[in-house]
Protein backbone atom coordinates (compact mmCIF):
# COMPACT_ATOMS: atom_id res chain seq x y z
CA UNK A 1 0.00 0.00 0.00
CA UNK A 2 1.38 3.53 -0.72
CA UNK A 3 0.52 6.54 0.40
CA UNK A 4 0.68 10.34 -0.70
CA UNK A 5 -0.15 13.01 1.78
CA UNK A 6 -0.65 16.80 0.72
CA UNK A 7 -0.18 19.67 3.35
CA UNK A 8 -1.42 22.66 3.59
CA UNK A 9 1.33 25.25 3.62
CA UNK A 10 -0.74 28.63 4.22
CA UNK A 11 -2.84 27.97 7.81
CA UNK A 12 -3.87 32.11 7.58
CA UNK A 13 -7.16 31.46 6.32
CA UNK A 14 -8.53 34.49 8.27
CA UNK A 15 -7.81 36.67 5.84
CA UNK A 16 -10.76 35.62 4.14
CA UNK A 17 -13.44 36.87 6.85
CA UNK A 18 -15.96 38.33 4.52
CA UNK A 19 -19.83 38.58 4.71
CA UNK A 20 -22.02 38.58 1.85
CA UNK A 21 -24.46 41.00 1.64
CA UNK A 22 -26.63 40.41 -0.99
CA UNK A 23 -26.47 39.40 -4.60
CA UNK A 24 -29.21 40.60 -7.10
CA UNK A 25 -29.61 40.16 -11.35
CA UNK A 26 -30.70 42.55 -12.77
CA UNK A 27 -31.62 44.03 -16.20
CA UNK A 28 -31.21 47.69 -17.17
CA UNK A 29 -34.96 48.87 -18.17
CA UNK A 30 -36.29 52.34 -19.77
CA UNK A 31 -37.28 53.50 -16.37
CA UNK A 32 -34.37 53.29 -14.55
CA UNK A 33 -32.58 55.98 -13.65
CA UNK A 34 -29.16 55.01 -12.01
CA UNK A 35 -27.04 57.90 -10.22
CA UNK A 36 -23.60 57.79 -8.42
CA UNK A 37 -23.19 56.64 -5.66
CA UNK A 38 -21.01 55.00 -3.20
CA UNK A 39 -20.86 51.95 -0.60
CA UNK A 40 -18.55 51.55 2.62
CA UNK A 41 -18.68 47.75 0.90
CA UNK A 42 -17.15 46.04 -2.29
CA UNK A 43 -19.06 45.12 -5.08
CA UNK A 44 -18.25 43.04 -8.02
CA UNK A 45 -20.68 43.22 -10.93
CA UNK A 46 -20.53 40.64 -14.07
CA UNK A 47 -21.99 41.57 -17.59
CA UNK A 48 -24.59 38.71 -18.38
CA UNK A 49 -25.42 40.80 -21.33
CA UNK A 50 -25.39 43.78 -23.09
CA UNK A 51 -23.41 47.07 -23.82
CA UNK A 52 -22.68 50.09 -21.54
CA UNK A 53 -20.77 52.28 -19.22
CA UNK A 54 -19.80 52.60 -15.85
CA UNK A 55 -18.68 55.50 -13.99
CA UNK A 56 -16.17 54.89 -12.09
CA UNK A 57 -14.85 57.53 -9.42
CA UNK A 58 -13.53 60.23 -11.65
CA UNK A 59 -14.03 57.70 -15.44
CA UNK A 60 -16.28 56.84 -17.86
CA UNK A 61 -15.57 52.75 -18.56
CA UNK A 62 -17.12 50.57 -21.31
CA UNK A 63 -18.25 47.29 -20.75
CA UNK A 64 -19.37 44.25 -22.30
CA UNK A 65 -20.93 40.95 -21.65
CA UNK A 66 -18.22 38.28 -19.51
CA UNK A 67 -16.72 41.73 -18.01
CA UNK A 68 -16.33 41.60 -14.59
CA UNK A 69 -16.26 45.71 -12.60
CA UNK A 70 -14.36 45.07 -8.71
CA UNK A 71 -15.19 48.02 -7.17
CA UNK A 72 -13.67 48.50 -3.50
CA UNK A 73 -15.25 50.30 -0.78
CA UNK A 74 -15.96 54.28 -1.08
CA UNK A 75 -15.85 54.32 -5.01
CA UNK A 76 -18.34 56.29 -6.63
CA UNK A 77 -20.09 54.60 -9.64
CA UNK A 78 -23.15 54.43 -11.54
CA UNK A 79 -23.66 52.11 -14.53
CA UNK A 80 -25.75 53.25 -17.44
CA UNK A 81 -27.04 50.97 -20.76
CA UNK A 82 -26.02 51.99 -24.20
CA UNK A 83 -28.64 53.56 -26.33
CA UNK A 84 -29.71 51.46 -29.11
CA UNK A 85 -28.09 48.57 -27.85
CA UNK A 86 -28.96 45.22 -25.79
CA UNK A 87 -29.66 46.34 -22.84
CA UNK A 88 -27.19 45.62 -20.02
CA UNK A 89 -28.02 43.11 -17.91
CA UNK A 90 -25.99 41.90 -14.85
CA UNK A 91 -25.44 40.06 -11.60
CA UNK A 92 -24.08 41.97 -8.47
CA UNK A 93 -22.53 40.97 -4.86
CA UNK A 94 -22.00 43.01 -2.17
CA UNK A 95 -19.26 42.35 0.22
CA UNK A 96 -18.35 43.63 3.36
CA UNK A 97 -15.16 43.34 5.18
CA UNK A 98 -13.07 42.79 1.85
CA UNK A 99 -10.78 44.91 -0.60
CA UNK A 100 -7.97 44.44 -3.23
CA UNK A 101 -5.31 46.41 -3.25
CA UNK A 102 -4.60 47.44 -6.49
CA UNK A 103 -1.79 50.06 -6.36
CA UNK A 104 0.52 46.47 -5.32
CA UNK A 105 -0.51 45.02 -8.16
CA UNK A 106 0.54 47.86 -10.80
CA UNK A 107 3.61 48.88 -8.60
CA UNK A 108 6.09 47.84 -11.06
CA UNK A 109 5.76 50.55 -13.92
CA UNK A 110 4.80 54.28 -13.74
CA UNK A 111 2.60 53.51 -17.39
CA UNK A 112 -0.07 51.19 -15.14
CA UNK A 113 -3.32 52.34 -13.59
CA UNK A 114 -2.53 52.80 -9.59
CA UNK A 115 -6.46 53.44 -8.87
CA UNK A 116 -7.13 51.74 -5.78
CA UNK A 117 -10.77 52.17 -6.30
CA UNK A 118 -11.35 49.58 -9.10
CA UNK A 119 -10.36 46.96 -11.64
CA UNK A 120 -11.88 45.29 -14.97
CA UNK A 121 -11.63 41.86 -15.89
CA UNK A 122 -12.01 40.58 -19.27
CA UNK A 123 -13.66 37.28 -19.47
CA UNK A 124 -15.22 35.14 -22.22
CA UNK A 125 -17.37 32.01 -22.71
CA UNK A 126 -14.26 29.73 -21.97
CA UNK A 127 -14.35 31.28 -18.85
CA UNK A 128 -17.87 30.05 -17.89
CA UNK A 129 -17.42 28.42 -14.43
CA UNK A 130 -17.37 32.31 -13.93
CA UNK A 131 -21.29 32.22 -14.07
CA UNK A 132 -21.56 28.79 -13.09
CA UNK A 133 -20.40 29.78 -9.61
CA UNK A 134 -22.75 33.26 -9.76
CA UNK A 135 -25.66 31.04 -10.61
CA UNK A 136 -24.70 28.18 -7.90
CA UNK A 137 -24.89 30.73 -5.48
CA UNK A 138 -28.25 32.42 -6.60
CA UNK A 139 -29.43 28.89 -6.45
CA UNK A 140 -28.41 28.27 -2.90
CA UNK A 141 -30.01 31.26 -2.12
CA UNK A 142 -33.62 30.48 -3.83
CA UNK A 143 -33.52 27.49 -1.94
CA UNK A 144 -32.65 28.10 1.41
CA UNK A 145 -31.63 24.52 2.15
CA UNK A 146 -29.51 23.39 5.56
CA UNK A 147 -26.90 26.17 6.43
CA UNK A 148 -27.33 27.42 2.99
CA UNK A 149 -25.41 30.90 4.81
CA UNK A 150 -22.26 28.55 4.86
CA UNK A 151 -22.25 26.98 1.98
CA UNK A 152 -23.12 30.41 0.37
CA UNK A 153 -20.03 31.73 2.07
CA UNK A 154 -17.92 28.30 0.27
CA UNK A 155 -18.97 29.18 -2.50
CA UNK A 156 -18.17 33.03 -2.22
CA UNK A 157 -15.00 32.06 -1.30
CA UNK A 158 -14.31 29.95 -4.63
CA UNK A 159 -15.53 32.49 -6.39
CA UNK A 160 -13.42 34.97 -5.70
CA UNK A 161 -10.14 32.78 -5.60
CA UNK A 162 -10.96 31.61 -9.03
CA UNK A 163 -11.35 35.39 -10.25
CA UNK A 164 -8.03 36.07 -8.33
CA UNK A 165 -6.10 33.02 -10.00
CA UNK A 166 -6.87 35.18 -13.25
CA UNK A 167 -4.08 37.29 -12.25
CA UNK A 168 -1.77 35.71 -9.47
CA UNK A 169 -0.76 39.27 -8.65
CA UNK A 170 -4.23 39.81 -7.57
CA UNK A 171 -3.67 38.10 -4.71
CA UNK A 172 -2.94 41.22 -2.07
CA UNK A 173 -6.76 41.25 -0.30
CA UNK A 174 -6.51 43.63 3.09
CA UNK A 175 -9.39 44.70 5.02
CA UNK A 176 -11.02 48.04 3.30
CA UNK A 177 -9.46 51.49 5.07
CA UNK A 178 -11.98 53.54 6.74
CA UNK A 179 -11.01 56.49 4.83
CA UNK A 180 -14.38 58.22 5.50
CA UNK A 181 -15.87 59.08 8.55
CA UNK A 182 -19.08 56.40 9.43
CA UNK A 183 -21.34 58.98 9.52
CA UNK A 184 -20.88 60.80 6.37
CA UNK A 185 -21.20 57.62 4.51
CA UNK A 186 -24.27 56.78 5.86
CA UNK A 187 -25.41 60.30 4.93
CA UNK A 188 -23.78 60.20 1.79
CA UNK A 189 -25.03 57.18 0.56
CA UNK A 190 -28.97 58.51 1.56
CA UNK A 191 -28.12 61.34 -0.42
CA UNK A 192 -27.06 59.23 -3.21
CA UNK A 193 -30.57 57.39 -3.37
CA UNK A 194 -32.86 60.26 -1.98
CA UNK A 195 -31.66 63.49 -3.88
CA UNK A 196 -34.96 63.94 -5.06
CA UNK A 197 -36.30 64.07 -2.15
CA UNK A 198 -37.30 67.50 -0.10
CA UNK A 199 -33.73 67.51 2.18
CA UNK A 200 -32.95 69.54 4.93
CA UNK A 201 -30.51 69.91 6.89
CA UNK A 202 -32.77 69.09 10.30
CA UNK A 203 -33.55 65.09 8.80
CA UNK A 204 -29.63 64.97 7.85
CA UNK A 205 -28.74 65.65 11.29
CA UNK A 206 -31.40 62.78 12.86
CA UNK A 207 -30.08 59.98 10.45
CA UNK A 208 -26.73 61.02 11.23
CA UNK A 209 -26.77 61.59 15.20
CA UNK A 210 -24.53 65.00 14.70
CA UNK A 211 -25.56 68.24 15.02
CA UNK A 212 -25.93 70.10 12.55
CA UNK A 213 -22.44 72.47 12.22
CA UNK A 214 -20.72 69.27 13.06
CA UNK A 215 -21.97 67.89 9.92
CA UNK A 216 -21.96 70.36 7.58
CA UNK A 217 -18.11 70.57 9.22
CA UNK A 218 -17.30 67.12 8.45
CA UNK A 219 -19.50 66.14 5.38
CA UNK A 220 -17.59 69.25 3.94
CA UNK A 221 -13.94 68.34 4.68
CA UNK A 222 -14.24 64.93 3.46
CA UNK A 223 -16.46 64.68 0.52
CA UNK A 224 -15.01 68.37 -0.68
CA UNK A 225 -18.58 70.42 -0.69
CA UNK A 226 -21.91 70.86 1.96
CA UNK A 227 -24.67 68.07 2.22
CA UNK A 228 -26.66 70.71 0.33
CA UNK A 229 -24.51 71.44 -2.55
CA UNK A 230 -23.92 68.16 -2.90
CA UNK A 231 -27.90 67.29 -3.14
CA UNK A 232 -27.79 69.71 -5.61
CA UNK A 233 -24.89 68.79 -7.90
CA UNK A 234 -26.47 65.17 -7.74
CA UNK A 235 -29.78 66.20 -8.98
CA UNK A 236 -28.24 68.07 -12.13
CA UNK A 237 -26.45 65.37 -12.87
CA UNK A 238 -29.31 63.04 -12.94
CA UNK A 239 -31.00 65.84 -15.16
CA UNK A 240 -28.10 65.39 -17.85
CA UNK A 241 -28.54 62.29 -17.68
CA UNK A 242 -32.96 62.48 -18.41
CA UNK A 243 -32.10 65.31 -21.02
CA UNK A 244 -29.33 63.25 -23.13
CA UNK A 245 -31.53 59.56 -22.71
CA UNK A 246 -35.33 60.49 -22.24
CA UNK A 247 -38.35 62.71 -24.27
CA UNK A 248 -39.48 64.07 -20.50
CA UNK A 249 -39.86 67.75 -20.39
CA UNK A 250 -38.19 69.71 -19.17
CA UNK A 251 -40.43 70.68 -16.31
CA UNK A 252 -40.95 66.62 -15.55
CA UNK A 253 -37.66 66.43 -15.19
CA UNK A 254 -37.25 69.17 -12.81
CA UNK A 255 -39.81 67.47 -10.55
CA UNK A 256 -38.35 64.39 -10.70
CA UNK A 257 -34.91 65.29 -9.73
CA UNK A 258 -36.50 67.21 -6.71
CA UNK A 259 -36.86 70.83 -7.74
CA UNK A 260 -40.44 71.80 -7.00
CA UNK A 261 -40.03 75.22 -9.76
CA UNK A 262 -38.62 74.45 -13.16
CA UNK A 263 -37.68 77.99 -13.59
CA UNK A 264 -35.37 77.38 -10.55
CA UNK A 265 -34.20 74.36 -11.78
CA UNK A 266 -33.28 76.26 -15.55
CA UNK A 267 -31.61 78.87 -13.53
CA UNK A 268 -29.12 76.13 -11.39
CA UNK A 269 -28.84 74.05 -14.27
CA UNK A 270 -27.31 77.04 -16.24
CA UNK A 271 -25.23 78.32 -13.56
CA UNK A 272 -23.80 75.04 -13.05
CA UNK A 273 -23.51 73.74 -16.74
CA UNK A 274 -23.24 76.98 -18.51
CA UNK A 275 -25.87 76.26 -20.60
CA UNK A 276 -29.70 76.11 -20.17
CA UNK A 277 -31.65 72.71 -20.18
CA UNK A 278 -32.81 73.23 -23.37
CA UNK A 279 -29.62 74.18 -25.14
CA UNK A 280 -27.98 71.02 -23.19
CA UNK A 281 -30.43 68.86 -24.39
CA UNK A 282 -30.14 69.78 -28.26
CA UNK A 283 -25.83 69.77 -27.46
CA UNK A 284 -25.92 66.04 -26.86
CA UNK A 285 -28.72 64.90 -29.35
CA UNK A 286 -26.70 66.50 -32.20
CA UNK A 287 -23.63 64.33 -30.85
CA UNK A 288 -25.37 61.04 -30.95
Amino acid sequence: MSNTRYLIDDKDISNFNFELLYITKSKFENDWHSTAHLHPFMEIFFILDGTGEFQLDDAMIKVNQWDLIIINPNCLHTEKSSLGQTPLEYIVLGIDNFSINFSEIHNFTNNENTNQLYKILHFNENNSYILNHLNLLIQEIEIKDYKYETACKSMLSLFIINVLRNDPLMLIIEKPKQNLNLECVKVKNYLDTHYADNITLDHLSDISYMNKYNLVHTFTKQIGTSPIAYVINKRIEESKNLLSTTNYSIRDISLIVGFSNSSYFSQIFKKETGLSPKSYRTQKLNHI
